[in-house]
């Protein structure tokens, strides 16, 4: 169960809030929020409060946060606490700090004793150098090997041929059978998305796939035979239509996915470690060759020479699919990889990323300059942008 007390979720209908963009039925929303805990109202109240705002702004940029930990440990006691990996791990709310991209939100909460917060909102400057983060791009491929940029595609049906309908409607091309009788089996499409691209398709037998930056799904116009076969590169989240008659299968580098129907993720890039599927709802068999392994909802399989199985966070894994970067406790150059893709950036003297870990929640439509900037809270690092580069350097 979400906690009560948790703004986060309601980040960015608390910032539209304070613009006064809410519906009649968000409005209700946030009232019943505000209702269930006194710490949510004064939430509000505290935003609303320009003064008070400004005042705890001013005393976060100049807060010593090292020297605040070290009073901390002092107060609390070295033997009854671990150092966090990264400082603000413990200003659990700092998580809604780039939800909204352009709100920022800074607490600093006692996380011992849970009492109270100091929170600061403003609105993040621009920055000269910066980088916007990616949107809704693709490429479809056909048959014939004509393409077409998705982007550039009004609304609307757009290709009519061999029974098969394609239209684009609000950032999602949709795939549906007209003709049963004039429609071809082995007519492959591919649909691809760039670095910085993402996209959303339907598929003919109604399976929707959610493509990550830098990915790609071949798939038949039409399912024939006794399977439903598509192959992936990159990542990609699945919500298979259910039909026990023909199995839906998704390969990917060294893994084979079969399932009924179910929601799950699959990640495989190829510069990536190993091939990660996460389950979500139903049931999936997992296989790499050697080894087959059948997973359950909550759980991941890592598919190397052997498969492993553990149970995992799904929200932290399909965050992107919801717009979100989330990171619990996870490594540096994992992150930068992923901000490499979404925001189409490399990263120079990687040889200096140092073995350090993150935790956050972060908006995909923040600027790349905010999210350095959560990133250098840490008190550890800074980030520099020079045109699509980013340069990593180490405090002093």
């Amino acid at each position: 169960m979400a906690n009560k007390r948790d703004p986060i979720g309601k980040a960015d209908l608390i910032y539209r809030y304070l613009k006064g963009e809410l519906s009649y039925s968000e409005e209700e929303e946030i009232r019943k929020w505000a209702e269930e805990d006194t710490a949510n109202q004064q939430l509000l109240e505290k935003l609303e409060n320009e003064e008070a705002v400004a005042d705890d702004l001013q005393f976060f940029s100049s807060v010593d946060k090292e020297s605040a930990w070290e009073n901390i440990t002092k107060t609390i006691g070295e033997s009854s606490v671990e150092r966090p990996a990264l400082t603000f791990r413990y200003w659990r709310y700092a998580a809604a700090a780039m939800v909204v991209g352009i709100l920022t939100f800074v607490v600093l909460k006692n996380a011992y004793k849970g009492e109270g917060s100091k929170i600061a909102t403003v609105d993040a400057p621009s920055q000269p150098n910066d980088v916007l983060p990616g949107g809704d791009k693709g490429t479809l491929t056909f048959s014939d090997g004509s393409q077409v940029l998705l982007e550039d595609m009004a609304n609307g049906t757009f290709r009519e041929e061999n029974g098969i309908r394609i239209s684009k409607k609000d950032g999602q091309i949709i795939y549906e059978i007209i003709d049963h009788a004039g429609k071809q089996h082995n007519l492959f499409n591919t649909i691809s998305t760039p670095v910085g691209g993402q996209y959303h398709i339907i598929l003919p037998d109604g399976s929707g796939v959610w493509l990550n930056s830098e990915s790609s799904l071949h798939f038949p116009t039409a399912f024939s035979g006794s399977k439903r076969r598509v192959k992936l590169t990159g990542e990609g989240y699945f919500e298979i239509k259910k039909d026990e008659s023909i199995p839906f299968e998704v390969e990917a580098l060294n893994t084979r996915v079969q399932v009924l129907g179910t929601h799950f993720n699959l990640m495989a890039y190829a510069n990536e470690a190993a091939s990660k599927t996460t389950l979500l709802e139903g049931s999936v068999k997992v296989s790499n060759g050697l080894a087959t392994k059948i997973i359950k909802p909550g759980q991941q399989a890592i598919a190397r020479d052997k498969i492993q199985i553990k149970t995992i966070d799904t929200d932290e894994v399909v965050a992107w699919k919801n717009g979100y970067f989330q990171f619990e406790n996870e490594d540096l150059r994992t992150i930068l990889r992923q901000l490499k893709r979404w925001y189409d950036v490399d990263v120079e003297n990687s040889e200096q990323i140092p073995d350090k870990h993150f935790t956050a929640f972060i908006s995909r439509n923040t600027p790349l300059s905010q999210v350095l900037k959560m990133l250098e809270l840490s008190g550890e690092l800074k980030f520099k942008i020079e045109g699509k580069k980013i340069f990593i350097q180490k405090n002093k």
